[in-house]
């Protein structure tokens, strides 16, 4: 390896890969970055004080290859490691990778050219969610790319229609990402953050080709019971509606279907945790209101996916049917 950043013509491309308890499956997540067909990037692997073997990974590939930069640090979770790597980003662009995934050899290449076809601030392609080593990539896009102001794609994201909240999987201008830190300490982190940068976009530009794999990982903190920490998605979903209210209300149908997937999963999550517990049986209440309040706009909601809209008519047989659903 031993390759060093030469060629001043093509945009430099961060790409932040925040690692904690990853060792089994970093190394395939760092070589699909390695074999990327453009090559003008750096690679900035944050350790997060990982208890494994990962910061070793991490400084092993350092001394490798001049483009990638292994930084240390106490944990702090997901939205500091990803704010670490921000901070210290050259790139004119950047993307986010989570160390369990991986991506296709030309990633890069087709976001970028995407970009500067479209002059946009975000270029968002398709993933694919896999429990298997080998994913195959399809060779092209499945239709024609598409393109929206920023308030159009964050609209499209709150139906939770081609866009969805996660960072990785999409390629921002290093100015915009900047802008919007990731919330400390806070879980979904994504959800709490990438709608405000898509409508600070000028245009945002979507590839309809599956380019990110996400391991759908068995001991991530999405697939483990329900803890306190579920309810940060409450939160989430309640700073779109007043983001939204504020800022573009014409979208406000958008940010309240949104809502509604959120407290409906909370709802469903709660569904084993302690019924005794005074805080979660007002948030259970508080919910389930919205649900029953809002589910007659729901079903009318056009634009909201049929998923939303038949969970909306499941309301009506009342709150212990909805959530064994």
């Amino acid at each position: 390896m031993d390759k060093v950043i030469d060629n001043k013509m093509d945009p430099l491309i961060s790409i932040v890969v925040p690692v904690y308890q990853t060792e089994s499956y970093l190394r395939k997540c760092i070589n699909s970055i390695l074999r990327q067909t453009y090559p003008n990037f750096e690679m900035i692997l944050v350790d997060d004080g990982s208890p494994d073997r990962c910061g070793e990974i991490c400084d092993e590939y350092a001394r490798k290859d001049g483009r990638i930069r292994a930084l240390h640090k106490e944990n702090g979770g997901l939205a500091d490691a990803r704010n670490t790597g921000t901070a210290v980003a050259k790139g004119e662009y950047i993307t986010y990778i989570d160390s369990d995934d991986w991506v296709a050899p030309d990633m890069l290449e087709r976001l970028l050219r995407q970009a500067q076809q479209s002059v946009a601030d975000v270029v968002v392609c398709d993933s694919v969610k896999t429990g298997m080593e080998d994913v195959r990539f399809p060779s092209g896009p499945t239709a024609a790319p598409m393109q929206f102001s920023g308030p159009g794609a964050m609209e499209r994201m709150l139906y939770q229609t081609l866009f969805d909240t996660s960072a990785w999987g999409k390629l921002f201008s290093v100015k915009l990402a900047k802008a919007f830190p990731f919330p400390k300490g806070r879980l979904y982190e994504d959800l709490f953050t990438v709608y405000k940068m898509l409508f600070a976009a000028q245009r945002v530009a979507y590839l309809p080709q599956v380019l990110y794999a996400y391991r759908n990982n068995p001991d991530s903190i999405m697939n483990r019971r329900f803890d306190r920490r579920n309810l940060d998605e409450l939160d989430a979903a309640d700073e779109i509606t007043a983001f939204v209210r504020a800022n573009c209300p014409e979208y406000l149908p958008a940010a309240n279907a949104r809502k509604f997937s959120s407290y409906s999963q909370v709802l469903r999550w709660m569904r084993g945790a302690d019924a005794a517990d005074e805080t979660l049986r007002e948030k259970r209440e508080v919910a389930w209101n919205f649900l029953k309040c809002y589910r007659w706009k729901m079903m009318l909601d056009e634009k909201a996916r049929k998923k939303n809209r038949i969970a909306a008519v499941c309301t009506i047989f009342g709150s212990k049917f909805y959530v064994l659903l």
